[in-house]
């Protein structure tokens, strides 16, 4: 066991950089390390528009498809066509001919989205941790949520095994919080790669799944890094558990808490850590967050759903950090 580290889409986006935020150490934070001031890559609260696929360049590491569900699976199933059961005739049968037992709604398309109230994602990052993100889920066990966890690939390994089935069964899903936890917005493209490809591959192994989202450690971002990661970026509401944060060294719990309440919004992507130094005030923040955001009307999905019930691609923005994604249904 290790120890403790519109219809066009305007979405609110932030992109960190030289004169941005950190969100978390620039160590392993179960040894306590320091806030990182991050590198190149824009200001904070810049606002941008999504307009292509972020990290479309050949050769780019990862690979993401439209999310909707516990799978990082495709809206279309092979060759573009809507998915469906394996097996499963189309409308027309063999030779054009509807089948014999084909009703008058055969051929209908799929059902929009179900309509929905005000729709909240919690992700935690630099996990996992046998003890600590058993915490995390001990929580969202007790609240009967969903959440989604960005992965440290190095910190992924056997004895995580059992808090990775825990978190499946719950409905959470799996994202790159790259390789280790040092910043790459100035590391070169070849190092890029390797950190994201090795951990979506360590991701899939130990879970099943294809990672589709990158958190850039320390939220700090280069060009480069989008031009080369084929993946949509996602950073969030931030709830500063860390320590040397906003909320101070331990981090208290009414100030995570208050972040969250007091920023929260429709289509809200929350950004809390499962993995940090003890005392780590998270677990019992969200013993508030959760029942108070309920009583708002809020229902809380993972990452990957709250884009398909909002009908956005992910992909969909350049160059900037998902926070909020706006509900494209309405």
């Amino acid at each position: 066991m290790r120890h403790l580290a519109s219809r066009s889409i305007i979405a609110t986006a932030l992109v960190f950089g030289a004169l941005g935020c950190s969100d978390e150490s620039s160590d392993d934070p179960r040894t306590g390390g320091g806030p990182l001031t991050p590198g190149n890559g824009g200001s904070a609260g810049q606002t941008a528009t999504p307009g292509g696929s972020a990290g479309s360049s050949p050769g780019s590491a990862g690979q993401a498809s439209i999310p909707g569900g516990a799978g990082a699976t495709s809206a279309a199933g092979a060759g573009g066509a809507p998915s469906g059961a394996a097996g499963a005739p189309s409308a027309a049968g063999a030779g054009g001919a509807p089948p014999a037992d084909a009703g008058p709604d055969s051929a209908a398309p799929p059902p929009p989205p179900p309509p929905s109230g005000p729709l909240v994602a919690l992700t935690f990052d630099d996990g996992p941790d046998a003890t600590a993100t058993a915490l995390v889920l001990d929580k969202l066990e007790a609240h009967g949520v969903p959440a989604s966890f960005f992965l440290i690939g190095q910190n992924i390994g056997p004895d995580d095994a059992a808090v990775i089935q825990r978190a499946i069964a719950l409905g959470c899903t799996f994202e790159n919080h790259s390789q280790g936890f040092a910043s790459l917005n100035t590391a070169d493209a070849a190092t890029i790669n390797t950190s994201i490809n090795s951990t979506n591959t360590a991701i899939l192994n130990a879970t099943g799944q294809n990672a589709v989202f990158f958190r850039p450690p320390n939220l700090a971002v280069s060009q480069l890094m989008h031009d080369t990661i084929n993946m949509p970026f996602a950073s969030g509401l931030l709830g500063n558990d860390f320590p040397g944060g906003s909320c101070g060294s331990p981090p208290s719990v009414q100030c995570v808490t208050n972040n969250i309440l007091n920023g929260v919004q429709d289509g809200t992507i929350i950004l809390l850590h499962d993995v940090q130094p003890l005392p780590h005030p998270t677990p019992e923040a969200l013993d508030t967050i959760i029942p108070t955001l309920k009583q708002r009307g809020f229902e809380f999905v993972n990452l990957r759903e709250l884009f398909a019930r909002r009908g956005v691609d992910p992909n969909s923005m350049e160059g900037g950090l998902w926070v909020t994604v706006p509900n494209n249904n309405d």
